[in-house]
């Protein structure tokens, strides 16, 4: 499913912005009472943008700290409880006589015949 939740945000915001120019040219009040208006409505909207934009700038701060701590944890799970890592392979295989052929995956060895 897409996320059009910004598409649906813009169209709101244009049909919000045609409604207040509408709004302004049928205004009653005089010039000065309208521009009164508008910037004591500016000013609260204003407000409020500032306060939802301090939450979700917390609300992100939070689920980043979160995502980092997962990461991290998991990161550290991996290399405990007896995981090996590629340089143990290795030298592991070194240890039992070497290997050709794509490695120990069958559990059988191929030791290269002849002299050695």
């Amino acid at each position: 499913m897409k996320d059009n939740s910004g598409k649906v945000l813009l169209a709101m915001l244009a049909g919000a912005s045609a409604g207040v120019i509408a709004g302004l040219l049928m205004a009653p009040d005089s010039g000065e009472a309208t521009r009164t208006s508008v910037k004591k409505w500016a000013g609260k909207l204003s407000k409020d943008l500032e306060k939802n934009l301090q939450t979700s700038l917390e609300d992100i701060k939070k689920m980043s700290t979160d995502a980092y701590s997962k990461v991290a944890n998991a990161a550290g799970a991996g290399t405990e409880g007896g995981n090996t890592t590629a340089t143990d392979s290795a030298a592991n295989k070194n240890q039992s006589g070497g290997t050709t052929g794509g490695g120990n995956a069958g559990g059988s060895t191929f030791t290269s015949g002849g002299n050695a």
